[in-house]
């Protein structure tokens, strides 16, 4: 599975395609690019110039052959000498339109008419928005690799575009700086964000006020603290893609800090989700395979893929689950000791009161046991229930996943030696 420094990196590289781009770069289909140890084929590019849209598709290569079981799609950000661009910034992340309407179009839209099927005037001539460029680009991906496990990236208009795809599609995605698109999902969209909540991530710099606006409604943005630092002067360096670090093992880095416990405990749980989330997709598609034999070698091949697969996702989903079910507890363990050291301030401040006396006069500002020890710590003991939940569920399904692998195999080579004894 591709990491999050990877998707940095081709969230970064999409930029490229863009003709009017300082660095352009016309990647073909069928190039290699070589991402952090990783070779990716390009299986599909796009440079759209009625409406300014670059994305990019590619396919890990595993052992000399393209994995199209695994596709990453990465979507462009702003080019502020593109037009077009600086036109869907407006029109599409502020106000909410999927088309482009040329400048000499944006008159009085009250002094029209009749309206088409996207609610714009008939009199008005317009082209196809960024957005839905994007949406025929995935089309197009899905009728050519049906049972793929597709991920979406981008970064700021990139990742507004890539999570409204995600959220459209059903798709998971990690992306950088993203202005939330809840103003052109559909309701149906809407309603599998609500179900599906940790199928977005959307990494935000805590004082981006350009990938900060729009809200969050889709309930994607995780903000975190950089410690860069607050001023406004700096709003570019904070939008900025380089400004995300990485660990050892190419996860997006979140300091160990007070500030950050909460992008921490989101972060956990929405991993989480998706590794169940994978999970379910290649017991899916498994399903969907029906075990049919074109290719005794290719079988055993995909068999042994998707063993190693689930092992994969199994590994990831423990320590997973080990570090959000750790990050409760620290919550919890936290409670109990604002406490302790709030009720020592106390006595050091009234220290002709009581204890009884001290925890009244707490208790008259709203502060007591039961709101700073005992609520949270019922809160964090049901989110570790129902994480080791998941935990169950997850290990359920992939027990279920390998046995049904294992008859699969089984029965491959029992059609094979039937094949061979007829030939």
């Amino acid at each position: 599975m591709i990491t999050e420094r990877s998707l940095k990196a081709l969230s970064h590289k999409v930029y490229k395609i863009d003709s009017k781009h300082y660095g352009y770069s016309p990647l073909k289909i069928g190039e290699i690019e070589e991402i952090d140890g990783v070779e990716y084929r390009i299986i599909k590019v796009e440079d759209n110039t009625t409406n300014g849209m670059q994305a990019m598709a590619v396919a890990p290569v595993k052992n000399g052959k393209v994995d199209t079981s695994e596709v990453v799609i990465a979507f462009a950000g702003t080019n502020p000498k593109d037009s077009l661009d600086i036109m869907t910034d407006i029109q599409t992340v502020g106000l909410g339109n999927k088309v482009l309407i040329p400048k000499s179009q944006q008159i009085d839209l009250s002094q029209h008419g009749e309206l088409d099927e996207l609610g714009i005037p008939k009199s008005i001539e317009y082209v196809e928005g960024q957005v839905m460029a994007a949406e025929k680009f995935v089309n197009e991906l899905e009728n050519d690799y049906p049972n793929a496990m597709m991920t979406t990236t981008g970064h700021s208009l990139g990742e507004y575009i890539a999570l409204y795809i995600a959220a459209e599609k059903g798709l998971k995605n990690i992306g950088f700086n993203g202005p939330d698109p809840h103003n052109i999902l559909s309701p149906e969209a809407k309603r599998w964000v609500r179900e599906n909540p940790g199928m977005l991530i959307n990494y935000s710099n805590k004082y981006d006020k350009i990938g900060n606006v729009n809200g969050d409604e889709t309930g994607s943005r995780i903000l975190v603290d950089m410690d860069m630092g607050s001023k406004l002067s700096d709003t570019l360096k904070f939008h900025n893609l380089s400004a995300w670090k990485f660990d050892k093992d190419g996860n997006l880095y979140i300091s160990d800090s007070y500030e950050n416990r909460e992008a921490r405990q989101i972060r956990a749980e929405k991993l989480m989700y998706q590794k169940m989330a994978e999970l379910s997709i290649l017991a899916n598609n498994l399903n969907a395979s029906g075990g049919g034999l074109s290719s005794n070698e290719e079988i055993f091949l995909d068999n042994a893929q998707a063993l190693l697969t689930v092992d994969f996702i199994s590994q990831s989903m423990k320590i997973g689950l080990e570090s959000v079910i750790n990050i409760y507890k620290d919550a919890i363990t936290e409670a109990e000791e604002i406490w302790e050291n709030g009720i020592e301030l106390a006595q050091s401040i009234g220290t002709e009161l009581s204890y009884g006396e001290i925890l009244s006069a707490l208790e008259a500002r709203g502060v007591t046991k039961y709101s700073v020890v005992f609520e949270p710590t019922a809160y964090y003991r049901e989110k570790i229930t129902n994480a080791l939940r998941v935990g169950e569920d997850f290990e359920r399904l992939a027990t279920e996943i390998k046995a049904n692998i294992e008859e699969l195999e089984k029965a491959d080579k029992d059609l094979a030696n039937q094949i061979q004894r007829g030939a």
